[in-house]
């Protein structure tokens, strides 16, 4: 996952550094860092690639770099976002990421895939599992089910005010929502990669074909 996440986070920081725009989950990750004192730019990226790697280290796992795997993801998500933008061409819900030139638009969508399933599928669910179900002893599959949804809703609500810069509106609501859950379910059945990938690719895609049509 990290080698296959971090072209992306490369090109979001670098294409990020000049543009005053930015993913909101980054800043809501910057500004905790700041509760600990740290207050650089590059503390969110730098959090995805030590999150990723302490869960390889606990895995116990080698340390090798599978080529072949790290391409299928790519191509993976490629598949994965196919769904999204079916759903979306049918409501037809969605605004661009970013705004501005090609280049910011791809790098908001890029960064709105790997810190939006960061923040509302790696660590909410994933907290959420440990207090429910690891801490509380309450039934997983509900655990599951209850963060899967309030992962999705709080997903689609994170994007209009007070959070969002989004005048609310019920289809992008409903739309955020239900593709909140479909992300949610490629990060518990595929992981935080195919999710944040799927993520992209779909926000991408929208970016390309705004640009054809």
């Amino acid at each position: 996952m990290l080698v296959f996440l971090l072209p992306l986070i490369v090109f979001y920081e670098f294409t990020s550094m000049t543009r005053p725009e930015r993913v909101i989950a980054f800043e809501l990750l910057r500004r905790f860092f700041e509760l600990f004192g740290q207050i650089g730019v590059w503390s969110p990226g730098l959090a995805v690639i030590a999150i990723l790697l302490a869960s390889h280290a606990a895995s116990g796992g080698r340390w090798q770099v599978h080529w072949r795997k790290v391409g299928g993801m790519y191509v993976e998500s490629a598949v994965l976002a196919l769904p999204l933008l079916l759903l979306n061409w049918t409501v037809q819900p969605t605004a661009l990421p970013g705004s501005g030139a090609v280049i910011d638009q791809l790098a908001m969508g890029v960064g709105a895939g790997i810190y939006e399933e960061l923040v509302f599928r790696l660590i909410l669910i994933s907290l959420a599992m440990m207090i429910g179900a690891d801490l509380l002893r309450w039934n997983r599959d509900n655990v599951a089910i209850a963060a899967v949804v309030v992962s999705s809703l709080t997903f689609a609500a994170f994007h209009h005010p007070p959070m969002g810069t989004e005048a609310f509106d019920p289809v992008r609501f409903v739309f955020r929502s239900v593709a909140g859950a479909y992300l949610a379910a490629i990060f518990w059945y595929r992981g935080y990669g195919l999710a944040a990938g799927c993520h992209a690719a779909h926000n991408v895609a929208l970016v390309a074909l705004q640009q054809v049509l």
